[in-house]
C-alpha cells in the first residue's frame, strides 16, 4: 500500500520590496493562495512535507502617453515567485494590468498607486505558474 503524501505551507517570505509598501502587505494572502492551489492537487496536513514560498520580486512600472490635455497611463504589476516542494524548486511569473485615462488636472501624481488587488491577481498567477 502506498503511503499518502501530504503537504503544509511552512513559510512565506518576501525578498521583494516596493517603496512605500510594507513587507507584510507583500506576503499577506500568499499563504492562503498557496494553500488553495496546493490543496487542488495534493493532500494537506499539519505534519506533512513543507512547502516554502518566496516572493522574489515585485515590479510595478508605469507607462503612459499624453495627447493634449489627456493622459493615458498603464501600470503592469509583475510578481515572480519560487515555490520549494519536495526538494524541487518551481518558478513562476504573474502579471496584472491597471489602465487609467484622465486629464492632466485629474491625475495629480505622476505614478499610479500600487493596488493591493492588482498585486493579489499577479501573485496568484505567479503561484499558479510555479505549481502547474
Amino acid at each position: 500500500m502506498n503511503p499518502v503524501i501530504c503537504y503544509f505551507i511552512s513559510s512565506v517570505i518576501s525578498l521583494a520590496s516596493l517603496p512605500g509598501v510594507p513587507a507584510e502587505k507583500l506576503t499577506f494572502g500568499a499563504r492562503q493562495i498557496t494553500t488553495e492551489l496546493v490543496g487542488r492537487k495534493y493532500s494537506l496536513c499539519d505534519d506533512g512535507k513543507p512547502v516554502e514560498v518566496i516572493i522574489l520580486s515585485v515590479e510595478a512600472p508605469t507607462t503612459g502617453i499624453q495627447i493634449g490635455p489627456f493622459e493615458f497611463k498603464s501600470k503592469k504589476t509583475i510578481v515572480k515567485t519560487k515555490v520549494v516542494m519536495s526538494g524541487n524548486e518551481y518558478y513562476g511569473t504573474g502579471k496584472a494590468k491597471t489602465n487609467v485615462a484622465a486629464t492632466l488636472m485629474q491625475l495629480q501624481d505622476e505614478q499610479l498607486p500600487f493596488e493591493r488587488t492588482e498585486f493579489s491577481v499577479a501573485l496568484k498567477k505567479s503561484l499558479e505558474d510555479a505549481l502547474n
